[in-house]
């Protein structure tokens, strides 16, 4: 089992986070993936990777993009945000972040 933090590190795939995001996913929520250079304690500008999209059931297609985002931004923070409008929640969580000292 891994940690949230070891979920942090470099190497991200996508046998490391499917009990974390699973639980978490229904068709119907809204799936965004962001990146940023580098994360500030009060303020991050998060940029959009791609579309917002609703989640279809299909979590390899999550994967894919996420590691699409990251061969293109590998020296960039990656999250994954999920919104539920049917429970007015949204949950947001870093997927990869860059090695220490870049």
């Amino acid at each position: 089992m891994h940690t949230d933090a070891q979920s942090a590190k470099p190497g991200f795939t996508a046998h490391r986070m499917p009990g974390h995001i699973g639980n978490c996913l229904h068709p119907g929520c809204v799936i965004g993936i962001e990146h940023t250079p580098r994360m500030a304690p009060r303020f991050t500008p998060w940029r959009l990777w791609g579309q917002r999209s609703c989640y279809n059931g299909d979590e390899g297609r999550i994967y894919t993009e996420i590691d699409r985002c990251r061969a293109t931004h590998a020296d960039h923070h990656i999250r994954l945000n999920i919104e539920d409008f049917s429970c007015h929640s949204r949950f947001s969580f870093v997927v990869y972040s860059p090695a220490a000292g870049t």
